[in-house]
């Protein structure tokens, strides 16, 4: 990879095209007389080198880091000319090869300006390989191909440019902009599907008669681009127009996974899936497409109290693997008005239009009935009016109001098609809308307090899927007191109450609190330490064995519970304009996890359980169920994961612009319930370099 020498080549080219001022000569008396000349700049070079050390797992430790010893440095440039009008600005991070960023920009007086970006990082992901399948539902076959721990990282590299040209004599402004993006990499890929053993031999001759669910790697190699280009035409204080025009593209290069598919097996009424043969099937596939876009924003000031802005897009996107196409038309519009000093009010609409025509048949273990199945085409409008009054100089009111409308076009067209006949309530319907009115008092001060607090209703009238609810109830409040200069406060918290689902009995309960504090004992010592508590407490009904063949069965109300909390304490301190110091602390602690009901004695009976899932008895069956819910209620959904990160900086200043430092940086995170997955790492920077 050559991606960080990229960034010399572009220094190197933003100097060369500096326009070097013409030496005239000049007289003795017409120096004496001359101004000082007025140039600034500034160069930082700080070479590093990085030692790291990893215990445990380190994908989830050092999500996004590289875990490599390193070679790289920071190199930054500042170049000021006031009376050429030029300034450049450039900077260089480099960790590893794979985790740089840069940027760079250059301008000339209201004419020209230039920028380049780039960026690349590598994060890691969870090696999640406990899933419980088989103890779930003993006809359910499980294949792991991932071994455990496994190290799996995604490689991400993103790249920008533009570049704006003033127009002489005219109010035009021509911009070019474009970006280049690309993933490569492993990560893990989890599904479950009406599959087969994993053996063709005997999945071909019995037609797939098992559930299959698997864990396999998925190789990412994919890239992103985009260039658009346009024009910024401005009408003196009246008005501002944009146009651009835009072309995006997504190209892969992957190798899609395939699996064994095929007919569970016979004729109806025994199952109803989709009809097909057995034999190796793609999957999870991710389609080539290509996206023409326009856009056009306005602005207007109408009046010296009245305000308009707008934008309106179109685009166009194609499928290069389908070749269906896929349009969106969106436009936003807001309008301000301030009647009066104490009066302001703002009036909004937006609207999001996804058009799709995408629509396929399909038959299920029936071949002769055929079903239509595709994308539902999105019309999503809302409009909102929001009113703030200032009753005296320390107190504000506001009110706000917001109605939302969603129409599904083609609804009908996306069933839970894998299984007909079973309880799915996540049915989509037409149409759905919600209201929302809000008010809050707005209490300040010039310097002591300034404390906000108010209350927000929703109302979701007509819910597109069960789980939406048809009330929310919040309430929030936010305070910063600022006492004496070197000491401020500030707390932020909500309370959200969801209730009157539809289809189900569901409540929900949602508390945050944030909490801030600022000091500075001396003019050159910070403290900063912040506390973070969520906690959501959910009782939901839990729907068990939705086939129709078997049963059904709906346990009431089942707690859930989440519990999070984090805090951070930062500080810097500068010795003498010599030596300076930073160190941070982090320490966060996530709780989570659901009780239902584990006694046998409580399960009804279900007609067909026994014979279809080979058990003796229907006491087995309860047993095994009990079982089942035992782990959904431990390692599936359990959750305990303190995590704990240490940062310090020395830097000490040798004179003659000479600087040189230590960092130091711990992590650590423990997963109590699926020990494989904690780790810890650290790592130490030495710096050396100058500054001039």
């Amino acid at each position: 990879m050559k991606s960080p020498h990229v960034f010399p080549v572009v220094l190197i080219i933003l100097l060369a095209i500096v326009p070097c001022p013409a030496q005239a000569p000049q007289s003795a008396a017409s120096q004496s007389a001359e101004t000082p000349e007025i140039t600034y700049h500034l160069t930082v070079m700080l070479p590093q080198y990085r030692f790291i050390d990893t215990s445990g797992y380190g994908g989830r430790v050092g999500e996004y880091d590289t875990l490599q010893q390193s070679l790289g440095g920071d190199l930054s440039l500042n170049f000021v000319d006031v009376p050429q009008h030029l300034t450049i600005k450039s900077t260089i991070d480099v960790m590893t090869r794979d985790d740089y960023e840069s940027k760079s920009r250059f301008t000339l007086g209201k004419w020209l300006d230039l920028g380049l970006e780039n960026r690349g990082f590598v994060r890691h992901l969870d090696d999640n390989s406990y899933f419980g399948a088989s103890v779930i539902s003993p006809d359910i076959v499980r294949i792991d191909t991932v071994p455990p721990d496994s190290l799996l990282g995604i490689r991400r590299r993103m790249n920008k440019a533009y570049a704006r040209i003033q127009m002489p004599s005219i109010p035009v402004k021509l911009f070019v902009k474009g970006g280049w993006q690309a993933r490569d990499g492993n990560s893990q890929m989890q599904y479950f599907d009406m599959g087969g053993s994993g053996d063709p031999a005997t999945d071909q001759a019995t037609g797939c008669a098992n559930c299959h669910s698997a864990s396999q790697f998925r190789t990412y190699n994919y890239t992103t681009r985009n260039i658009a280009g346009g024009a910024e035409v401005t009408l003196g204080k009246l008005a501002k127009l944009t146009y651009q025009h835009e072309f995006r593209s997504f190209n892969d290069r992957m190798q899609n996974p395939r699996d064994l598919y095929g007919t569970s097996g016979e004729i109806p009424p025994v199952e109803d899936i989709p009809f097909n043969p057995a034999g190796f099937y793609v999957h999870s596939v991710l389609p080539r497409h290509q996206t023409q876009a326009d856009s056009l924003q306005v602005g207007l000031a109408v009046a010296h109290h009245v305000t308009f802005n707008s934008d309106v897009s179109y685009a166009r996107t194609t499928d290069l693997f389908t070749s269906h196409p896929q349009n969106a038309f969106n436009a936003d519009a807001t309008f301000t008005w301030n009647p009066v000093s104490q009066l302001r009010a703002v009036a909004d609409f937006h609207q999001q239009n996804l058009l799709n025509d995408f629509a396929q048949t399909f038959s299920l273990s029936d071949p002769t009935v055929i079903y239509p199945f595709g994308n539902p085409s999105l019309h999503r409008h809302w409009a909102g009016l929001k009113l703030a009054y200032r009753a005296t100089r320390q107190v504000d009111l506001e009110t706000y109001y917001k109605r939302m409308n969603i129409t599904r076009s083609n609804a009908s067209l996306w069933p839970q098609i894998s299984s007909p006949d079973n309880y799915d309530p996540l049915f989509v319907v037409p149409s759905s809308f919600s209201n929302i009115a809000g008010v809050a008092l707005h209490v300040h001060t010039e310097q002591l307090w300034d404390a906000r607090a108010g209350y927000e209703w929703t109302g979701t009238h007509a819910p597109g899927y069960v789980t939406d609810p048809q009330t929310n109830h919040r309430i929030f409040g936010d305070v910063t007191i600022v006492p004496v200069q070197w000491l401020s406060f500030s707390n932020d918290a909500s309370i959200l109450v969801q209730q009157s689902f539809p289809a189900v009995q569901r409540s929900n309960h949602l508390y945050v609190d944030t909490t801030f504090v600022t000091i500075k004992p001396v003019p050159r010592w910070n403290i900063g330490a912040g506390y973070t508590y969520m906690q959501d407490n959910l009782r939901t009904d839990m729907r068990f064995m939705n086939d129709s063949g078997i049963g059904l069965y709906t346990q009431p109300l089942v707690p859930y519970k989440e519990l999070d909390q984090s805090f951070s304490v930062h500080t810097t301190y500068e010795l003498k304009q010599r030596l300076a110091l930073g160190a941070d602390f982090a320490r966060s602690l996530a709780h989570s996890g659901f009780r239902p009901d584990l006694n046998p004695a409580h399960y009804p009976i279900f007609p067909g359980a026994v014979d279809v899932a080979g058990f003796n008895s229907q006491q087995d069956y309860a047993a095994a169920f009990s079982q089942a819910l035992g782990i959904a209620s431990g390692p599936v959904s359990l959750m305990d994961v303190p995590q704990s990160i240490v940062g310090s900086t020395l830097d000490y200043h040798l004179g003659r612009g000479f600087d040189g430092g230590l960092r130091f940086h711990y992590g650590s995170y423990a997963d109590r319930i699926r020990p494989n997955l904690s780790g810890q790492v650290r790592s130490y920077t030495i710096f050396m370099g100058r500054i001039w």
